[in-house]
């Protein structure tokens, strides 16, 4: 009787199904795992609802006319009036802890959250300032310059030895930043990753 107290208190939480499945991605497998938890949670409740909440009262009577024994059934009777209110239900031990962890669970989910969007904004931020910058064809060193300044150093030197830049391989190291003075910051690298 207990266990179908704690499973009513349980199941009498109502989750918004459809706002859920809309948070996870069709196809994957969490998605198949929460609909599974769906179906189990349903079965769960139609099961409990089945039962009454509280148990039918004992027909002492109807009993009577069964046994024959005289004084068994008024010995039964009176010992289950004596021991009816005497039996303590289970003390709820986990809800407060189940709440309080929930609790924590929410707070740390809005703050990643917070987090995943700040990082979505600033990262928009140098997307569209990447998206500014016009095609490394259409530009003129100048522009190239004004957007990549550390390179100007590299740029005019390798103008001014022509001879020894000839291949597209070092055009290409010196953008991935393998030339001397090339190095890219942290920032760069932590870009790439």
């Amino acid at each position: 009787m207990a266990a179908a107290r704690v499973d009513r208190k349980l199941l009498s939480k109502s989750f918004d199904w459809a706002k859920i499945l809309a948070k996870v991605p069709d196809g994957s497998a969490a998605r198949k795992d929460l609909v599974a938890l769906r179906a189990k949670h349903d079965q769960l409740r139609e099961r409990v609802d089945k039962n009454p909440e509280n148990a039918a009262p004992i027909d002492f009577n109807h009993f009577r006319t069964l046994i024959a024994k005289p004084g068994f059934v008024d010995e039964l009777e009176k010992t289950h009036k004596e021991l009816s209110g005497k039996i303590p239900y289970p003390v709820d031990l986990y809800s407060t802890d189940i709440t309080s962890r929930e609790q924590e669970a929410d707070k740390h989910f809005a703050t990643v959250v917070t987090e995943a969007k700040d990082i979505a904004q600033e990262l928009q931020v140098s997307l569209d300032e990447f998206n500014k910058i016009p095609p490394f064809e259409n530009m003129t060193w100048e522009e190239f310059y004004g957007h990549f300044p550390k390179y100007e150093a590299k740029v005019n030197d390798m103008i001014y030895n022509w001879e020894t830049y000839t291949s597209t391989q070092h055009i290409r190291d010196l953008w991935d930043g393998k030339l001397e003075g090339c190095e890219p910051t942290e920032d760069e690298k932590q870009a790439k990753k």
